[in-house]
């Protein structure tokens, strides 16, 4: 066997050698380069995160939408769908009320209402809208809890309740 042949135990490492790069500093092995698998993992948690950043932003936008100030003397009593970007909406300002029609090419005045009663009714079934629509969102804190079946109820107290929790603690 020539001297300059290596032996059986040093084929094998020489094979792992091919695998490896040894730093200058002693005691350091880096491996060559990233495997597929590394790299797979990586692009499956990025985009984990980028889905988990999505929805959150998402979810507070949901949850925060602000509301647009409107108008207390214009409103929109009833709006019908007639097809094609064409609608027939019923506007009120003060006590009096129009029927318009709108599409891509404007609106346009159809006719004033003139009955009082619908009139009436329609402006009374809009303040239940609203007033629904306000406590449909999150207000406060008590009413997300309420959201998620945490009870928010406070026991109220009287004078009486009071003075025996004062004697219960002057006892301790």
């Amino acid at each position: 066997m020539p001297d300059n042949a290596p032996a059986a135990g040093d084929a094998s490492q020489e094979a792992g050698r091919a695998l490896f790069f040894v730093d200058d500093a002693p005691g350091t092995v880096q491996v060559a380069g990233p495997s597929i698998g590394v790299v797979v993992r990586m692009v499956l948690t990025l985009a984990l995160v980028a889905a988990a950043v999505y929805g959150i932003v998402f979810l507070l936008k949901k949850t925060s939408r602000r509301t647009i100030e409107k108008d207390p003397f214009l409103k929109i009593l009833a709006t019908a769908h007639l097809g094609s970007n064409r609608y027939a909406h019923i506007v009120s300002v003060g006590s009096k009320a129009w029927l318009l029609g709108s599409s891509d090419g404007g609106v346009n005045l159809i006719g004033e209402v003139d009955d009082k009663d619908v009139l009436n009714a329609m402006l009374l079934e809009d303040s239940k809208k609203t007033a629904e629509a306000s406590t449909g969102r999150f207000s406060d804190f008590s009413s997300i809890l309420r959201r998620f079946g945490v009870s928010t109820e406070r026991n109220v107290t009287d004078a009486g309740n009071i003075r025996k929790h004062r004697e219960r603690l002057k006892g301790l």
